[in-house]
């Protein structure tokens, strides 16, 4: 029987299904010390959620020699001012004031996924090519993007969350108040009652909020003579949101324009680190290692409600410095993850063959509770909502910091 052209189509398509296209090694988050475990999580536990007890700082745990005070909100006594010792010679028998110990929980939600794959016999036949191992290649790559693809969901609605608190206007706001009055990077004073982020301001002394038009580069790569330092004032200043609780070191995770502003400055390091399956280009003598994506590469967009005509104020970037154990990660136990069905009857008798993989895994920011929708596994969508997170820890336990820049 002559094939027709429709066939001639059929075939080449048969014939091209299983040539391989090189993989986008795009660096994974997933694959670094970002991602840490916590024993508390139970990720085959019944329901879709779970919870995560852990103990909130300890309230003042030095005794005084006066216990007739009562003990204050903060665990402290109330009017004194300096802790004293015991005397032991005055043989006070009154009991001292005890430690304020408190606990809360993090709620996570669990998420599982799928990958499906065809292969039909007449495409091996022609191709001369193993489909099922090719899709089994697959299988390994597509997890490892999902997860990663999850990973920046994640950060993405941490930074929404942040926003919330801080409110849009501390962006683009008249000049009315200070980004220190917002954000505790600004600040460097460990406020929970501010946006856990930092705004890369040009002037660092005078840092009224204006239209936008004060933001800062990254990187200062422009500047003629300006000393190292001064190129990466604001990453050493973004550091300072943890106070006095300077990480030993940090992922800088950032878009490719960013990235070619870092180079252009020159002062990335002369050797990597390596970890995990990167090595790491660092800045700082290895205190900041590098990690470049495009998903990070667009504009942050917020809506201005307090300049006349409501305006939309862009071309914001927004990177992420993040500490090791920023993200708890455990995988859920699926049933059946590998599954082949064969179809004999599809494409005239010649046969079709399906293969399904299945995953499931726990994923979740350190320091936040989750309080999206508990009914269903979580999608990429509902991970990067800024209403699934809020925030639970102490500022100083928070491991994603967005910094806002142009």
């Amino acid at each position: 029987m002559a094939i027709s052209s429709d066939g001639f189509g059929t075939l080449n398509k048969a014939i091209s299904a299983y040539t391989d296209e090189s993989y986008t090694r795009a660096k994974k988050l997933v694959s670094t010390a970002i991602m840490g475990t916590n024993a508390s999580i139970n990720a085959n536990g019944e329901d879709f959620i779970g919870q995560v007890r852990f103990y909130k700082p300890l309230g003042a745990y030095t005794s005084t020699s006066n216990a007739t005070e009562s003990e204050s909100i903060a665990g402290g006594i109330e009017g004194d001012a300096l802790v004293t010792a015991v005397n032991v010679a005055s043989q006070n028998e009154n009991y001292g004031a005890t430690t304020n110990i408190s606990t809360d929980v993090q709620t996570y939600i669990k998420t599982v996924r799928t990958h499906g794959a065809n292969e039909y016999l007449v495409q091996e036949v022609i191709s001369k090519q193993d489909g099922l191992a090719k899709i089994a290649r697959d299988f390994s790559e597509t997890r490892a993007e999902d997860e990663d693809q999850s990973v920046r969901s994640i950060i993405a609605g941490v930074r929404g969350a942040e926003l919330g608190i801080a409110s849009d206007a501390s962006l683009f706001d008249a000049d009315t108040s200070n980004y220190q009055d917002f954000w505790a990077g600004n600040a460097v004073d460990a406020d929970p009652s501010k946006g856990f982020g930092y705004v890369a301001v040009k002037s660092l002394i005078s840092s009224k909020i204006g239209t936008g038009d004060n933001i800062d580069t990254l990187v200062d790569n422009t500047t003629a003579g300006l000393a190292p330092g001064l190129r990466v004032r604001h990453l050493i200043k973004a550091m300072g949101a943890w106070a006095d609780y300077v990480p030993s070191f940090v992922y800088l995770v950032v878009g490719p324009e960013t990235y070619l502003d870092i180079k252009v400055a020159n002062i990335v390091d002369d050797e990597r680190v390596t970890d995990g399956n990167i090595a790491f280009e660092t800045i700082l003598s290895g205190q900041v290692r590098l990690v470049v994506s495009r998903s990070y590469s667009t504009s942050l967009k917020v809506t201005n409600i307090s300049i006349a005509g409501n305006t939309e104020a862009t071309g914001i970037k927004t990177s992420y410095m993040m500490l090791p154990g920023s993200m708890y990660m455990a995988d859920v136990s699926v049933p059946n993850p590998v599954a082949i069905d064969r179809n004999e009857s599809v494409g005239s008798g010649s046969g079709r063959t399906t293969a399904w993989y299945r995953w499931g895994y726990v994923m979740h920011p350190r320091g936040y509770t989750f309080v999206g929708n508990d009914s269903v596994f979580a999608s990429n969508g509902t991970f990067a909502a800024a209403a699934s997170w809020n925030r639970k820890s102490d500022i100083l336990n928070l491991g994603i910091l967005p910094i806002f820049h142009r």
